[in-house]
C-alpha cells in the first residue's frame, strides 16, 4: 500500500482555496474561472504526463538563435507582466510551487503518472470548489 503525502496535498488544497477566495473577492467574470480551471488541469498534465515532450520541444527550440531570442523576449515580457500584476503573480507562483511539491511527493511515494495526474487534478479542482463554497457560505 502506498502512503499518500497528505501534508503536501493539503498545502495544494489550501493554495487553490486561497486563490479561489481571491478570485471571488475580485468579482472576476466566469471566463476567468474557466481559465483558472484550465490552468489547473494543464499544470497537472504538464507535471505528470507531458514532461518528456516539453523537454524535447524546448531542446529543439533552443538550438537556433531565433529560439534563444524568442525565449529572451518571452522572459522579459513575463517579467514585466509579473511586476505589473504582482498580486496575481504571487498567487500563481504559490500554486505552481504547491503543485510541484505535491507531484514530487507523489513520485517519491511510488505513484505512477496517471495516478498522480488524477490526484493532482482532483485536489486542485476540489481546492477551487472548497474556496468558492466557503466564501458563498460566509
Amino acid at each position: 500500500m502506498k502512503r499518500i503525502p497528505w501534508l503536501s496535498l493539503l498545502l495544494l488544497l489550501s493554495a487553490y482555496s486561497t486563490f479561489s477566495w481571491f478570485l471571488y473577492r475580485s468579482t472576476v467574470p466566469w471566463l476567468v474561472w474557466v481559465a483558472v480551471l484550465t490552468f489547473a488541469l494543464l499544470q497537472a498534465t504538464l507535471l505528470t504526463t507531458c514532461l518528456g515532450g516539453v523537454r524535447r520541444f524546448l531542446r529543439r527550440w533552443l538550438i537556433s538563435d531565433i529560439g534563444y531570442f524568442t525565449v529572451v523576449l518571452l522572459g522579459a515580457f513575463s517579467l514585466v507582466v509579473a511586476l505589473v500584476w504582482f498580486h496575481i503573480f504571487g498567487y500563481i507562483i504559490m500554486l505552481i510551487a504547491a503543485e510541484v511539491l505535491a507531484r514530487l511527493d507523489l513520485q517519491n511515494a511510488g505513484f505512477n503518472r496517471s495516478q498522480a495526474l488524477a490526484i493532482l487534478t482532483l485536489v486542485s479542482v476540489l481546492g477551487l470548489a472548497v474556496g468558492w463554497t466557503a466564501i458563498q457560505l460566509r
